[in-house]
């Protein structure tokens, strides 16, 4: 029972993070500080990567340490071509949809997913 109210709790607080980056972002884009949004989305990739790692360990010790093969719960993230899409697309919205930066925010947006994935897991 104490486990499940530990994993409880740090679902909770991974999950108050990953809105409290979010926020950060938001701030940021509203704030036109330009120069700081990729450092924001890196923090936001890495609070939604701890997130999905404690909802994931959460939801094995509820159904009972059931598993899949691939040891996970449910995958929870997009592949990483598709994240790193995603990303993309974000720093070109950020960036105010510029013409020509398509390669330039792709090779960010890989270094970020890159990044992000490294420290989170």
């Amino acid at each position: 029972m104490a486990a499940n109210r530990e994993l409880w709790n740090q679902y909770r607080g991974t999950w108050e993070e990953f809105a409290r980056q979010l926020d950060e972002l938001q701030r940021l884009v509203e704030a036109g500080e330009r120069d700081r949004v990729e450092g924001a989305l890196l923090s936001v990739e890495k609070a939604r990567l701890a997130h999905n790692h404690a909802r994931d360990r959460l939801a094995a010790q509820l159904t009972g340490g059931i598993v899949p093969a691939n040891g996970k719960v449910s995958e929870g993230t997009l592949p990483d071509e598709e994240r790193v899409r995603k990303t993309a697309r974000l720093l070109w919205e950020f960036s105010g949809k510029p013409q020509g930066t398509a390669e330039n925010d792709w090779f960010r947006a890989e270094r970020l997913v890159r990044s992000a994935g490294a420290a989170g897991g």
